[in-house]
C-alpha cells in the first residue's frame, strides 16, 4: 500500500496536517513587519533568505483563539501553496506522521464550523482526529491578491 506523510501540528487543543511535500521548512518564529490594509490573520511580511513571504496567524484564520501558554514552542510551517510560499504561524509542530494513503477520510457532517471549508480530510488515528488542510482554499485570498508571491 502507498504511504502518505503528513507534517501535524496543534492550534490549541486541536491538531491539523499539510502534506509533508508541500512543506518547504519548518523554522523557530520570525520576525514580520505588519502591512497596511490586509486581512486581519495576515501578521505581516517576514524575510526568509532574501525572499518575502507573508505570514499567517493560522488560528486567526481557522477563527480559533489564540493558544495560551504555547510561546516557547511556536513554529512557523513554511508552505507552498497558489503558486507562492507562505509562513503558517502554529502553537507547536508535533511529529511527521506516515499512514496508509487511504486513511484520510472526507469531511462529512462538520455542520457548519467556521473552519470546515479549509478541512480537506480528517486522519481517524485510533480515536485521535487529525484534520488534515486544504492549503489552496486556506491562502487563496492571499495568493488571488499576489501578496504570496515571493
Amino acid at each position: 500500500m502507498a504511504e502518505a506523510q503528513w507534517v501535524v501540528f496543534s492550534l490549541g487543543p486541536w491538531q491539523y496536517a499539510v502534506p509533508i511535500h508541500r512543506v518547504r521548512e519548518i523554522q523557530r518564529p520570525v520576525q514580520s513587519v505588519r502591512m497596511p490594509r490586509v486581512a486581519p490573520f495576515v501578521r505581516g511580511l517576514f524575510n526568509l533568505r532574501g525572499q518575502v513571504l507573508p505570514l499567517i496567524d493560522t488560528s486567526a484564520r481557522l477563527g480559533l483563539a489564540p493558544a495560551e501558554g504555547a510561546e516557547g514552542k511556536k513554529r512557523v510551517v513554511v508552505v507552498e501553496a497558489g503558486g507562492g510560499s507562505f509562513g503558517l504561524m502554529v502553537d507547536a509542530v508535533l511529529e511527521v506522521l506516515r499512514c496508509d494513503e487511504s486513511a484520510p477520510q472526507a469531511p462529512r457532517n462538520l455542520l457548519d464550523l467556521p473552519a470546515a471549508r479549509f478541512v480537506a480530510a480528517v486522519l481517524d488515528l485510533d480515536g485521535r482526529l487529525v484534520f488534515a488542510l486544504d492549503l489552496d482554499r486556506l491562502l487563496e485570498d492571499i495568493a488571488e491578491s499576489g501578496t504570496g508571491e515571493g
